[in-house]
């Protein structure tokens, strides 16, 4: 049994900054989400049934579950950026408080109202670029000026769906929303990625040649950005087709200069040069889709989601958890076995786009996902509570339990 003093400690170092609480709950909820998912869609539970099951899962799994994971990523990412402390500890949890009631909203309407639920859940987006902004512009960081826009429409596709959910506006603007956020999210991945892959490779390989072009990664990063425009104001449109196509070719073009097969030895970097080319993949699905090729675009929109968000997003949190506590950057033997439930979980669910009519391919997917998660909670649980191995000898006591 924990003592106070190592509860209080380990609270403390949990909300000393935005990736360990929001990393946490963030892989939590992308477990229990989908294994909701999986018992809905296997007849074993009930969804709310004052919400659409399509708007529920898709923007729940995009505003609720990477939401965290953005937020989490870009608050503490801001603080190397700038040098200034982006939340305190107060002003951490009120965020955690707000997401954590929404999430429980979105479960449970019949206790939480939707509309409380609804104004919880789009106030997170606005507080967080006001927290960034201060500190952007205090520091006149302009290098990442485009985060504020971005959590703008971001937060301008969350209320799209809100209003979806209430049944003010026609549910297909809300599930077009929805497809415009898979998008937009990934234009962020294209943005960030082309940033710390490259980096990351050069600084743990560096006799391996990254090799980086300006003209092409604007390129890759602006006609993704794009596509999502074009989604968002025309939806699924075959004019949208060839600019998918070119976006895929972009960025596998960019990612085939990062040298990926020399990577192969390092679970932290291969993981995420493994999502980035399910970008590829993911944009090309959707483009052949528009085209008429017998693809559905659940396939490439979960290609997306599944394989290239899920892999980034794991392999982030990895990295990041490591990195900003203190410890050696070497992935844990769970954490590995999380990568590749991860990418099982891709393939699965790509199969089950292309075969629809094979229905246990996509349970099976779901459990890996939910594996997948579990495994990297049980990996680095501590990692986010407790505090650095370097800090203060007297806070360790609570790396032995009592």
């Amino acid at each position: 049994m924990r003592s106070r003093s190592e509860i209080a400690t380990r609270w403390a170092a949990t909300f000393s900054i935005g990736f360990r609480p929001f990393f946490l709950l963030g892989a939590l909820f992308g477990a229990l989400l989908i294994l909701i998912w999986i018992l809905f869609l296997q007849g074993m539970t009930n969804l709310p049934a004052e919400l659409n099951p399509l708007l529920w899962h898709g923007r729940e799994m995009l505003f609720g579950f990477l939401g965290a994971i953005i937020v989490g990523f870009v608050l503490t990412a801001a603080g190397n950026w700038t040098g200034l402390a982006t939340t305190r500890p107060t002003q951490l949890l009120g965020l955690v408080l707000l997401w954590l009631v929404a999430r429980l909203g979105f479960l449970f309407p019949q206790a939480i109202p939707l509309a409380l639920t609804s104004v919880m859940d789009l106030l997170l987006f606005p507080l967080v670029a006001l927290l960034l902004g201060r500190v952007l512009l205090a520091s006149r960081n302009q290098r990442n000026y485009a985060f504020l826009p971005f959590f703008g429409a971001l937060t301008l596709l969350n209320a799209t769906s809100h209003l979806s959910l209430h049944g003010l506006i026609p549910l297909h603007w809300g599930l077009r929303s929805l497809d415009a956020t898979v998008l937009l999210v990934t234009v962020l991945l294209v943005f960030m990625g082309g940033r710390v892959i490259p980096f990351f490779t050069g600084r743990r390989l560096p006799d391996v040649d990254v090799r980086q072009n300006v003209v092409l990664n604007w390129s890759a990063t602006v006609t993704t950005l794009a596509c999502a425009v074009v989604v968002l104001l025309f939806g699924r449109h075959t004019a949208a087709g060839p600019l998918l196509l070119l976006a895929s070719l972009l960025n596998l073009i960019r990612w085939a200069r990062w040298q990926p097969r020399k990577t192969l030895g390092d679970a932290l970097l291969w993981v995420l040069h493994f999502g980035y080319l399910w970008i590829c993949i993911g944009l090309a699905l959707l483009g052949l889709h528009l085209l008429g090729a017998p693809v559905n675009w659940s396939a490439g929109s979960h290609a997306l989601t599944v394989g290239a968000m899920g892999l980034l997003v794991i392999g982030m949190m990895a990295r990041v958890s490591l990195g900003h506590t203190g410890r050696p950057l070497q992935a844990p033997p769970l954490a590995i076995a999380a990568f590749v439930a991860i990418i099982g979980a891709a393939v699965l669910r790509l199969l089950w786009g292309l075969m629809p009519q094979s229905q246990g391919l996509l349970a099976v997917a779901g459990i890996f996902w939910v594996l997948g998660f579990v495994l990297f909670l049980l990996a680095y649980a501590d990692t986010l509570t407790l505090p650095r191995p370097d800090e203060d000898p007297a806070m360790q006591r609570v790396s032995k339990p009592t």
